[in-house]
């Protein structure tokens, strides 16, 4: 379907996906010690998405289509609050709130480039607000404020969610390739981010080309991938600020092409992905591109998205985000004496920080001790130290290292014993960008980048030639200090019609090894100079 028809596809949403979203509103509230005991074990919430839009005419696209777009107080269209999907006005001015607008501060927050947004918008993703957490009152004399986001709470998380299903399998597979190759630079990645835009791929693809990513991914069916993607969206969305956990994804489609309706529905409705058309390679639809990514992602990669762009033979292209924000859940504080960090290259003096805990568990393995600090909000980061000797790459080789930093079974059945720790850590800042065509080809997907086996019908069939996969980059940045734990990652991947290959020409040549006749003619054939060379170098 074209552009101007998207919009019935996308807002026509389920009756039964509101309703299970209002059940879950209304559930009854546990005892308050159940609270208190499940917030230790839940890291994330359910998100209740929906797409909204409203028909907007535009002149910035041309032609007769039909622009659609929505008015949001928040980034991404974050006004789930009591799921009218009512849009809202947008004369606000523009702020630098984090993104998806998390609550912790203004929740009427308008992202950045607002206006770029809308004159491409399609349909905008909304996203669940929740009560915030009562940060400053640690005695619950505010009960009311507790019991409103413990209600919160409680309804946008399932008791039953099964979302590390079929999981293990894609780490260990993807994760020793994303931290591999990089030599001895620094490297980060988003294994789950990378996993969210790999499953909207998915379904934009039939035949082999949508069997070796369902084999990447580990999961026999769509049906099942959907169930799974859903379940990992939901379980590691939170937004009451005190952690925030921001996925995001969208859609980026050719204006004026003819799309599949029930595609491009499943990826709002499912995916939760904001739907934006225009035309490819124009500079204002790239830099609406970049800005809704660098707002998604908080602005902490904007380095590296400054040279992302749609090139004009783009059909369409996916993009996932993911912020995160967390305090240490012990205090550290900054080391004062001068010590030496032993890299590659030699000793360096980085900022080190420390915290001593009473009661913490010292991990031993084959080949490296770890230990893990908490995080406000329900999180953990773990450090492994490998053996003097040898190399981090070591461990990603070693299947108890492996497992350990993979899985929470992993470290469960890890040697460990309660100690009182003293652990020491590098402030560090680190980004890196992954090219994933190498990566998915090393892991086993070929048929999207090959012109003879690529199927991307479930997307459109509107093509003269053959779409393949043409570009997939995985960007992510994390940053460890004493307050805590930033980090932002981003996956795009673009699919495009291959060039028609020009036919092979006849090969001749021509060696003017001896004595020949030249002419300089005007535009109109006239000869101008004329000659003959008998010795050039006379």
């Amino acid at each position: 379907m074209k552009s101007e028809d998207i919009y019935n596809a996308v807002t026509e949403l389920r009756d039964d996906s509101v309703r299970a979203g209002e059940r879950k509103l209304r559930r009854s509230k546990p005892s308050f010690m159940r609270r208190f005991g499940a917030l230790a074990a839940v890291l994330a919430v359910v998100i209740i998405a929906g797409v909204v839009a409203r028909p907007w005419l535009s002149s910035t696209l041309g032609g007769q289509t039909e622009q659609m777009g929505i008015a949001s107080a928040e980034p991404n269209g974050a006004q789930l609050a009591h799921m009218d999907y009512e849009p809202v006005a947008t004369n606000l001015e523009p702020t630098e709130e984090e993104p998806n607008g998390t609550g912790a501060a203004n929740p009427n927050v308008v992202p950045t480039g607002l206006a770029d947004w809308n004159a491409f918008s399609l349909a905008r993703a909304a996203y669940p607000k929740m009560a915030p957490y009562p940060l400053n009152d640690p005695w619950h004399e505010n009960q009311e404020a507790w019991d409103a986001w413990w209600e919160d709470y409680c309804a946008l998380h399932p008791s039953d969610a099964d979302y590390d299903r079929g999981m293990d399998d894609y780490l260990r597979a993807s994760v020793p390739m994303l931290l591999s190759g990089t030599g001895e630079d620094n490297c980060v990645a988003s294994p789950l981010n990378i996993y969210m835009a790999l499953a909207m791929l998915a379904e934009t693809t039939a035949g082999e080309s949508r069997e070796e990513l369902l084999t990447l991914l580990n999961v026999p069916d769509l049906e099942t991938l959907r169930e799974q993607s859903k379940a990992l969206w939901e379980a590691n969305y939170c937004d009451d600020g005190r952690l925030t956990e921001l996925l995001a994804t969208s859609l980026w489609l050719r204006d004026g092409m003819d799309y599949n309706d029930e595609t491009v529905q499943r990826l709002a409705e499912d995916y939760y992905a904001s739907v934006y058309a225009g035309p490819m390679g124009d500079e204002a639809y790239n830099e609406t591109l970049r800005d809704w990514m660098n707002e998604q992602t908080g602005h902490l990669l904007e380095d590296q998205i400054r040279d992302i762009g749609m090139s004009g033979d783009t059909v369409a292209a996916l993009v996932s985000t993911l912020y995160y924000k967390a305090s240490w859940g012990g205090g550290f504080s900054r080391v004062e004496e001068a010590l030496p960090f032993h890299g590659p290259n030699g000793d360096t003096n980085p900022v080190f920080m420390r915290c001593v805990t009473e009661d913490s568990e010292l991990y031993t393995g084959e080949g490296f001790q770890a230990a893990g600090t908490k995080l406000d909000g329900g999180g953990k980061m773990f450090f492994l130290l490998p053996d003097e000797g040898l190399q981090p790459e070591a461990l990603l080789k070693n299947a108890n290292a492996l497992e350990f930093l993979l899985s929470d079974s992993g470290r469960s059945s890890a040697d460990s014993r309660q100690v009182e720790l003293t652990l020491t850590v590098p402030e560090f800042d680190v980004s890196a960008k992954l090219d994933l065509i190498r990566i998915l080809q090393e892991l086993g997907v070929h048929a999207i980048f090959e012109e003879d086996r690529a199927d991307f019908s479930p997307l459109t069939t509107d093509n003269e030639n053959p779409i393949t996969v043409s570009e997939a980059q995985h960007g992510a940045r994390i940053v460890v200090d004493e307050d805590g734990v930033l980090g932002a990652a981003y996956t795009i991947i673009e699919m495009s019609e291959a060039a028609c290959e020009p036919e092979e020409p006849e090969r001749a040549s021509l060696t003017l090894d001896r004595p020949f006749l030249f002419v300089v003619t005007n535009n109109e054939g006239l000869p101008i100079f004329v000659g003959i060379i008998h010795d050039p170098s006379a």
